[in-house]
């Protein structure tokens, strides 16, 4: 039997995911100091959000996965904030504000982690909840995807 010689040679596999994963932050509402706005804050002088029914509390906007700001293009650039995990109101759109009076809203393309912001949310209701915190670079609950 003859052998024949073959050159020693090296390939390469390039890894190609099948699945698109998006960037995404999280962010808990620092729900003390969202119901301390709440209790002093309302939609007129007679009555207060938290009167009214805007509480916050660590199951649904203080923890940090029921709020999401997506990054979905993986430029490091927010293009949107939504909190699911409500106490029965779905999923609600959030507007982000430069400081605590939310008076002046603020390009959610400025946020990024650790930035410490502001945002609402509004049931069809009327009701408006006022919360806080900082964004974290990923959601604790979900280390390797958003």
């Amino acid at each position: 039997m003859k052998t024949k010689w073959i050159t020693p040679r090296t390939e390469i596999e390039t890894f190609v995911p099948d699945e698109y994963i998006a960037v995404c932050w999280g962010v808990a509402c620092s729900v003390d100091a969202a119901n301390s706005y709440e209790k002093s804050h309302g939609p007129s002088r007679w009555e207060t959000w938290y009167a009214l029914g805007c509480t916050h509390d660590g199951a649904h906007c203080g923890n940090s996965s029921n709020q999401v700001v997506q990054d979905s293009n993986n430029d490091g650039i927010a293009e949107g904030m939504t909190e699911i995990g409500t106490d029965g109101l779905g999923t609600l759109e959030c507007t982000v504000y430069t400081d605590a009076t939310y008076s002046t809203i603020k390009s959610i393309s400025e946020v990024g982690a650790g930035s410490y912001i502001y945002w609402t949310t509004s049931a069809a209701d009327g009701r408006v909840w006022h919360h806080q915190g900082r964004v974290i670079g990923t959601d604790v609950t979900r280390p390797n995807a958003s």
